[in-house]
């Protein structure tokens, strides 16, 4: 934090792996204060940025997420949006872990760019959708449902529900933390029918799965509740 020539030595890649170690010590004074002197040079350089391949990117907003100061986090998102060949080289796993980065912000008009761009690559790409695992789809329609009025976000979200309603594994693949936050993302969208569908087969394996009820906190308990009373017409 106090060695500006140590940080201005570390490469891009550098940069990235200091900031992902840091970031698993989110609530550490002397961590946070390293973070925040990388995340102002990161702010303040654009090569340094245009240099992040897609998992530096990746692994940059993920850290970054642990810590409320936004300016990094808006130059890489406004990289992320106006470059199509950075989005589309990020993995399942990395276009889940920056969406849900970006969702920390929302709004934040550069993340909300970044998030419709990725959003559209999520909603037309039916390989990428297919390869993402049970926590990833999760997380990735978390993300997305904290722009629920924003037609990319409900298109993918649309996309992701049908993939969740028509694939058991999948389903039954959800963790309680994961059941409850898919169900919360549905109840954004209520009146689509493929966020319907999946929100039903979601209720079914709650209904049917005593040990995955016993499972839920109360904090999940209530968010599937909540999320459950936008369909108070179906059985």
């Amino acid at each position: 934090a106090n060695d500006r020539d140590l940080r201005n030595a570390l490469e891009p890649q550098g940069v990235a792996n200091t900031l992902n170690a840091l970031s698993k010590w989110p609530d550490t004074p002397h961590c946070a204060n390293a973070a925040n002197a990388l995340a102002f040079r990161l702010a303040n350089d654009r090569s340094l940025r245009n240099a992040l391949k897609p998992q530096d990117v990746a692994h940059v907003l993920n850290a970054l997420s642990k810590w409320p100061d936004a300016n990094a986090a808006k130059a890489l998102a406004s990289r992320l949006a106006n470059d199509r060949n950075l989005r589309n080289a990020l993995t399942p796993q990395h276009m889940a872990n920056t969406l849900n980065a970006l969702s920390k912000w929302p709004v934040t008009p550069d993340c909300t760019a970044a998030v419709k761009a990725l959003a559209s690559r999520l909603a037309n790409d039916r390989d990428l959708r297919n390869a993402l695992n049970p926590q990833e789809l999760a997380n990735a329609l978390n993300a997305l449902s904290k722009w629920p009025d924003t037609p990319h976000c409900a298109n993918a979200a649309k996309a992701l529900a049908s993939r969740l309603a028509n694939d058991r594994n999948l389903l039954n693949g959800l963790t309680p933390q994961q059941m409850a936050n898919a169900l919360n993302a549905m109840s954004k969208w209520p009146d689509t029918p493929d966020c319907a569908d999946t929100a039903n087969a979601l209720a079914s394996r709650l209904a049917n799965d005593r040990d995955l009820r016993n499972a839920l906190n109360p904090q999940e308990l209530a968010n599937a509740l909540n999320a459950l009373c936008k369909w108070p017409d179906t059985p």
